[in-house]
């Protein structure tokens, strides 16, 4: 397909809109929802209801706002990762740094954040990438993350891709709005027409003059020739490298290994309703530079389908505010319960039953008539029931269809420890996750457009800043040439050219919580172990978020170089010099004091860590021995409650036992008694001897519960 021709452009564009045009209906009918002053009402029920209550009790923002917040306050963590050829943990951290960089350049976070919450509420949300001047006077180009606002009616993916990140689509129009004054400054020649949109009708009246103009962004398929040099450096066959390869094999760089390799290029071009407002202009990009994130993505009879949480929330919040409206309505409209006498019986007190809704009086008289009963009250509000339950049960089915109940507020009156508060929302959350899945795939692949487009920008030798997981930052030049003695060559530092290198986003707490994190599992560690402080106290004091706490950690880090506890792999270049620096020196001073001051001052530095270890193993020996006397002191506290425990029941035997006695010795008596009853001359009948027996076997009973 030849992407060049406009009317093959605005094709493109009619068939992707009328793919998606159920989809995008169904968006803006949630955007209005939400956002639109009386848009969770149908317009004809509007019209019905002219002049009689109708109130809005919003209760899915507050749905939205509960999902997106928990995302928002989650961290997405792009980690790039060697993959193959020659790439290197190191190279993959200054890819690690340099992404984190472009995000901080781009307010990424806030970004995301905009783009996740249209997602959660209406189905879709997204950004682009773009190449820009890092500064207006420079000649370095930098990479953005830029937002996409109103997505749903500007940007239009080719239909035949299915990939949720539409990694796989081989164009897509993006729409810009331009005020009639700015489109007539840029494109003077143009022929002011906007493009065309599957829009029906707009909501909103009042809007400024604008015209709507598209950028086309489509791939071009390319055969490359990669060439694999004796130095390890892997080239694309093209007009740049044919300009420097006789200085190469001048050097004694040549090609080792070439093969063919099917890619794409990625090229831009803007239009209006009439015609190219400019020709078409090469990118940087392999895949296009454009990233939607998807609400409950899928494919249903070969159609992509999603939404967002809102769809399924319309009805029951429609019916609420219906009913909550009639409730309302007709308690308004209710009369007033009153008090009903005759008329008898309110002479000589007319005035005071007149304000009995505003006087204080702390007696109410009425006149007394035979045969007629005293005043009564009667009337007022009357709850509908039908409309309560009706009411209730919206209010329920909109926590159903939305998945949150009262665990996900942590709002559970039968969970009282924080255990198992944190479970139950846990266990909610299972419902929204699907939610931080599609952000997930969204940023990964942002990682993975940027990876593919950072050695394409930051090609030439500069200085850039990379920032670190805690937050600090280094400075590393890109791209750097140096010679090496060994091999005789130059050798090209941190070519981002070199290897493959793939991306994983992990989602985890904010980068403050894992702060807060990090600094309780330091403290608790060293509870157990004390050295974790001294060794790694830089890294405990850089999570710690206080003013003027990053000198301290300076300072600290400083003082850890020079004691040689920081390993070289975790020593960035600079400091690798200064400890270089620092040992040369040591060692002229060593000289200077004459052949033995080396030794002495090594000896000295021996006695010195002997003496911080032995105080450090005192330490921790009296800190065993207070927490074994601690232990021994909460046995013996647990020995005599269990002392105390045993004498009380013991006491309770007791007490058991003697009224068991008492007992006995009335039934014994008791037995006496019927004995001395029955005499020597007694007649002995069946029930006489019955009657002792049953006796005897009491006494018997008793005298077992004791024993």
């Amino acid at each position: 397909m030849d992407y060049t021709e406009y009317k093959t452009a605005t094709k493109t564009l009619q068939q992707a809109q009328n793919a998606d045009h159920d989809n995008r209906e169904m968006v803006r009918e949630a955007d209005h929802f939400l956002n639109k002053r009386d848009g969770q009402w149908e317009p004809d029920i509007v019209t019905k209801l002219n002049g009689r209550p109708r109130y809005t009790f919003d209760m899915c923002n507050p749905i939205v706002d509960q999902i997106a917040g928990e995302m928002e306050s989650a961290d997405f963590d792009i980690r790039v990762r060697p993959a193959g050829g020659d790439a290197t943990k190191d190279l993959a951290k200054t890819y690690d740094g340099l992404i984190r960089n472009i995000e901080n350049l781009s307010n990424a976070v806030q970004v995301y954040n905009q783009a996740g919450r249209a997602m959660v509420g209406t189905g879709i949300g997204g950004w682009r990438i773009v190449p820009d001047w890092a500064q207006s006077d420079s000649f370095d180009q930098d990479l953005f993350i830029r937002p996409i606002s109103n997505f749903e009616d500007r940007v239009w993916f080719d239909p035949g891709s299915e990939l949720q990140d539409r990694s796989d689509a081989e164009w897509c129009h993006v729409l810009h709005v331009l005020t009639t004054a700015e489109y007539e400054e840029r494109f003077p020649e143009g022929s002011g027409l906007s493009v065309g949109s599957d829009k029906r009708a707009d909501v909103y009246s009042y809007k400024a003059e604008q015209v709507i103009i598209g950028e086309f962004l489509y791939k071009k398929k390319e055969t490359k020739n990669i060439l694999l040099m004796s130095n390890g450096a892997t080239y694309v066959e093209d007009d740049d490298f044919k300009k420097v390869r006789d200085e190469l094999e001048e050097q004694g760089i040549k090609v080792q290994r070439e093969r063919k390799r099917e890619s794409h290029t990625v090229y831009t071009r803007l239009y209006d309703g009439g015609d190219w407002l400019t020709k078409e202009t090469e990118t940087v990009f392999e895949w296009l530079p454009v990233i939607p994130t998807y609400g409950n993505y899928r494919i249903s009879e070969n159609k992509v389908i999603y939404r967002g949480v809102v769809e399924k929330l319309i009805d029951p919040q429609r019916v609420y505010n219906y009913a909550q409206s009639r409730q309302i309505e007709e308690g308004a409209l209710a009369p007033r319960a009153k008090y009903w006498m005759v008329r008898e019986q309110a002479k000589g007190s007319e005035r005071q039953l007149q304000t009995l809704n505003t006087n204080a009086d702390p007696v109410q008289f009425y006149t007394h008539i035979d045969n007629v009963p005293p005043p009564y009250q009667q009337g007022g509000a009357q709850i509908n029931p039908g409309l309560a339950k009706t009411a209730e049960d919206a209010s329920r089915a909109l926590n159903v269809a939305a998945g949150l109940f009262n665990s996900n507020l942590g709002d559970n009156p039968g969970f009282q420890s924080g255990v198992a508060i944190e479970l139950q929302q846990n266990k909610g959350d299972n419902g929204t996750i699907k939610y931080f899945k599609s952000q997930e795939i969204a940023i990964c692949h942002t990682a993975r457009i940027l990876i593919n487009a950072i050695p394409k920008v930051y090609d030439a030798r500069r200085q850039v800043r990379v920032l670190n997981e805690d937050g600090s930052f280094d400075m590393v030049m890109l791209n750097d040439q140096e010679f090496d003695q060994d091999t005789g060559e130059m050798v090209t530092l941190n070519d981002l050219s070199k290897g493959q290198y793939d991306v994983t986003c992990d989602v985890g707490d904010a980068f403050k919580n894992r702060q807060q994190e990090t600094v309780r599992a330091f403290t608790e560690l060293a509870a157990i172990d004390p050295t974790i402080l001294s060794t790694g106290a830089d890294i405990l004091l850089n999570n710690i978020q206080t003013p003027g706490i990053d000198l301290l950690a300076d300072r600290t880090r400083a003082q850890l170089l020079k004691s040689g506890m920081i390993p070289d792999d975790q020593m960035t270049d600079e400091e690798k010099e200064q400890m270089q620096a620092f040992i040369e020196q040591q060692q002229q001073i060593a000289e200077s004091q004459g052949p033995d001051a080396a030794q002495q001052i090594a000896q000295a530095e021996i006695e010195k860590a002997n003496a911080q270890t032995a105080d450090t193993l005192s330490k921790i020996e009296e800190r065993q021995n207070k927490m074994a006397l601690e232990a021994e002191k909460l046995g013996m506290q647990q020995t005599q409650m269990v002392l105390d425990a045993q004498q009380q029941t013991f006491e309770q035997q007791q007490q058991i036992n003697q009224a068991i006695v008492s007992e006995l010795k009335t039934q014994a008596e008791t037995l006496k008694t019927i004995r001395e009853a029955m005499g020597a001359d007694a007649i002995v009948g069946p029930a006489n001897t019955e009657a002792y027996k049953q006796q005897s076997e009491i006494v018997v009973d008793s005298q077992d519960q004791i024993t």
